[in-house]
């Protein structure tokens, strides 16, 4: 081969893309979506819902210094509500994952405790999560792949989060479509979700108006199938699973940062939620599940107590979960209890402590106990519900 070929060898096939991957790099750096690497250039600034791979742009280039992390049960918290009411413990924003597990929601608060000192924490406490999650770990061990990187404080490998065609394609057109650049342009409203399901508060009548929704379609179907069995003392010997993962992935944050305060919710689910433990369904079917739960909770109270920057809040004594018009499905309240939430944390009520758990506890199982199911098995009697194919 002459020297002459050689040298249009040698740029055809390496530097040339060397020189092409280079700039397609430094465009998708400057498109940057999702805004890990900064602020929008030239065009609006705008969110996606996808909070897992978005809350990195918003802890980085925003300025918080408390933050609201939970699961959907906390993601009609306002965060401009958590500043008014809470304003002397800093700026507030709203970065709850939905449908989180606790050690994914551990990959987050590592990242935010490693490059900042937040004030305060407000984190959910799921049940649903602490009980079944020896299933939840196994069963998503994989479903990190695509945005754990993020959190692992290497800012050059977070790129990934691009290499594929469709962010290729985007930032090649420099495009401002919503499935480019995201759909949200309110940074407080990025995990709201009330407006979507309104109609299905307000009653048991709204849930059979809407009986073909994917949310309560199969609830329904089980109800009128009698699939409903009230909790039945079990003796949950070993939680120890449960345990470990406490301390794992939550607990550790109360040791390691005695400077930031914890406000731990409860998650207030319907009564309903509990009596259909006993099959299986979109929420758990783990018939021991009330007792596990009680016991994981009293372990949890005792751990905590030890910690004067931990405060934890508890509402399943009260009546709001008797009425399933707070509910737009089993376990998922109206925004009104997220406001509670935030007016016990600022008047410092309803809060468990190992002196009050056993009857706080104690009236939450009565409550489930003697909860009448007969009117909506009655409002189910004429009703046609097409069953879904398995």
């Amino acid at each position: 081969m002459s020297d002459k070929n050689a040298k249009k060898f040698i740029i055809a096939t390496i530097i040339t893309p060397i020189a092409l991957g280079t700039i397609l790099l430094s465009l998708i750096y400057i498109y940057d979506p999702f805004q890990i690497f900064h602020k929008p250039y030239f065009r609006e600034v705008t969110f996606f819902a996808d909070m897992r791979k978005q809350a990195l742009g918003i802890i980085k280039h925003y300025k918080f210094d408390s933050y609201i992390i939970g699961t959907s049960m906390l993601e009609n918290t306002d965060s401009k509500e958590a500043t008014s009411k809470l304003n002397s413990d800093g700026r507030w924003i709203n970065i709850s994952l939905s449908g989180s597990t606790f050690n994914q929601r551990a990959m987050v608060l590592d990242y935010i405790f490693q490059n900042q000192n937040p004030k305060h924490i407000i984190y959910s406490l799921d049940g649903y999560y602490m009980v079944n999650m020896v299933n939840m770990v196994n069963r998503l061990s994989n479903s990190t792949l695509d945005w754990d990187f993020l959190y692992d404080n290497n800012p050059y490998n977070d790129i990934k989060l691009y290499r594929n065609s469709k962010f290729m394609i985007c930032a090649l057109k420099f495009s401002d479509d919503k499935g480019c650049v995201g759909t949200i342009d309110d940074i407080y409203q990025i995990t709201n979700w009330y407006k979507e399901y309104k109609e299905l508060f307000g009653g048991f009548d709204n849930w059979i108006k809407n009986k073909d929704n994917g949310t309560i379609k199969q609830t329904l179907i089980d109800i009128k199938n009698g699939n409903i069995k009230n909790i039945e003392k079990e003796d949950i010997r070993d939680i120890s699973p449960q345990q470990d993962y406490l301390h794992k992935y939550l607990i550790r944050f109360f040791r390691d940062y005695p400077d930031t305060k914890f406000s731990i919710i409860i998650p207030t689910y319907s009564r309903l939620f509990y009596l259909m433990q006993n099959i299986k369904g979109a929420y758990s079917d783990n018939s021991k599940y009330f007792y596990t739960w009680e016991k994981s909770l009293r372990y949890f109270i005792a751990q905590s107590s030890s910690y004067k920057n931990v405060k934890v809040y508890g509402f399943d004594d009260l009546d709001y979960a008797d009425d399933i018009a707070n509910y737009k499905d089993l376990p998922h309240y109206n925004k009104d209890l997220n406001s509670f939430q935030l007016d016990a944390i600022k008047n410092q009520t309803n809060i468990l402590t190992p002196q009050n758990i056993d009857k706080y506890l104690a009236t939450m199982e009565q409550k489930i106990k003697s909860y009448d199911i007969t009117p909506f098995i009655k409002a189910l009697e004429n009703v046609e519900i097409e069953q879904i194919k398995q």
